[in-house]
Formats: C-alpha cells, structure tokens, sequence
C-alpha cells in the first residue's frame, strides 16, 4: 500500500524545499520536510509539509510554522524561475505567485481531528489554512487506487534502478504495483501477486540477467502476463531492457523480441516519461 511519505512526494507542480531537524523535550529527533508547491497556471503557491511519526505531531508543526513567512521565501532571496512555452509569449514568474495560505501536512500518524483544532485555530488568525492527511487518509486512498502496472522484477536490480523507477513514477501521479509498495509482513505473496498480476492493466517487466537467471517467481510472473496476453488477445507487457542484449532476451523468450522495448540506460525520468506515454 502508498504510505503517507508517497503520497506527500506526488506532485504535477514545481516545488522547491529543505529538512529541518527539530528535537522535542525528550531528545528525539525529527526531520520534518518543507516544501514550497508552486502553481505557475494557478497563479499560487503553498506549503506542503511532511511531519513523521512522533508522540505530538501538530508540536512539530506548530514549531515550524513560528516561522511561516520565512519558509515561504521572500522575493529576493529565492531562485527565479520563469516558464512558457518556446515560440509563445507565455512568460510567468515565480515571483508573481501568491501564497494561498494552504499549509498540506502529511503524516502517517493516525490523528483525531481534534488533536489539530487548537493550532489550526491560531494558523486561521494568522491567514493560513491548514489541511492535514495522515495515515488514515493514506489507507482509504489506497483502497480506491487502482494500479495502472505490474513491475515484475528480479529483487536484486532493486537497487539502483527498480525502487527508483516505482518511486519516479509514484510520484507522477501513477500508481503502480510494486512488492515494497503493496506487500506487508503477514501478507500471502503468492494471493497478492497474482491478485496484481490479474488486474492490473499493464505489465512493466524489467529484464536483466538476474531476471533470466531466476527459476522461481520472475519465471511465474512471466508466464502468467505471457498467458494473460494469450487469452486477453492483446498487449500487456512492456518490457524495460536493463543491461541486456537482443541474443540474451532471444534465449529467454523469443516472443519478447516482438515488442519493442525501452532501454534503462535512458536513465530513470526518461523511462518513466516513456511508461507513462504507454500507460496514457
């Protein structure tokens, strides 16, 4: 399941930020992270902020919002960026923006309503507005999320590529099935895998020489969008070349060298870009 953290990191708009330590009267530390959303179309900006599990999450925030006008960043301390389109005269700065007083906290912190209404009350005095989503709110966004694509893998090309294209791509506002994503300690592998396998309405297959190499549920996996493809009569797979050749992908399968695949050594943005050009 998408966790409070990944549903912060979504975003279609520009945003700049920085992590700030604080230390409560216990001694534990805290990395809150604050970030400026900038909505060049909307003509706004706000605050979107994620606080992590702690005893008093809304202390934290309270804390940090002692120096609101701060984090939103005056004018002529902030980067310039201007954006339009080549050849047009669509020219908007980021200096033009205003802030909406929208303060989006993340959390996955389980919190009553009550638990924010005094701070929010203050922050309203001072023209901000708060919004909190904590990890109730994750789990019932969960369950209405439906996957757009299976990531079948081998887990050792997790690192440094697997993990960070489920994470870009999660953050391009595309759900996707991956194991670190949906599986939890407890969970039947075997039912949600193919539960995922089944359902979803694509198949991103990262091939490497791991993958080949792996008899056990890479080779299922494979089989079962192979069969699906079969009996639904169309195209699933789309497969990802990570360090592999046309020879190496031929003995694997050689139907897989019908179907054009992407090459990771675009690198991560450009395999996404490409995914989600599929997937739209």
């Amino acid at each position: 399941m998408a966790t409070a953290r990944e549903y912060f990191e979504k975003s279609n708009f520009m945003q700049f930020g920085r992590t700030i330590t604080l230390t409560d009267s216990d001694g534990n530390s805290y990395e809150v992270r604050v970030e400026v959303v900038q909505d060049f179309e909307g003509g706004s900006k706000h605050l979107k902020i994620y606080v992590p599990e702690a005893n008093a999450p809304e202390a934290l925030l309270a804390h940090i919002l002692e120096k609101a006008e701060d984090l939103i960043w005056k004018p002529e301390s902030q980067l310039i960026v201007i954006t339009g389109v080549e050849g047009t005269k669509e020219k908007i700065s980021n200096l033009d923006l205003r802030f909406s007083g929208r303060v989006l906290v993340y959390t996955p912190n389980i919190t009553p309503p009550e638990q924010w209404a005094s701070l929010s009350q203050v922050m309203a005095a001072n023209g901000l507005s708060l919004l909190v989503r904590d990890g109730q709110y994750a789990m019932i966004r969960d369950k209405h999320e439906m996957p757009l694509a299976f990531i079948s893998h081998d887990s050792r090309d997790k690192d440094p590529f697997v993990r960070e294209l489920a994470n870009k791509l999660t953050k391009m506002l595309c759900p996707v099935w991956y194991d670190e994503f949906k599986l939890r300690p407890g969970d039947s592998l075997r039912e949600n895998i193919e539960r995922g396998l089944k359902t979803c309405p694509k198949c991103i297959v990262v091939l490497s020489k791991n993958f080949f190499d792996n008899p056990g549920w890479t080779k299922r996996e494979f089989d079962t969008i192979y069969t699906r493809e079969i009996l639904e009569g169309k195209r699933l797979m789309i497969p990802i070349w990570l360090d592999v050749e046309k020879q190496e992908v031929f003995d694997y399968s050689p139907v897989l060298l019908d179907t054009l695949g992407i090459p990771a050594s675009l690198g991560v943005d450009e395999v996404a870009r490409k995914i989600m050009s599929v997937l739209n």
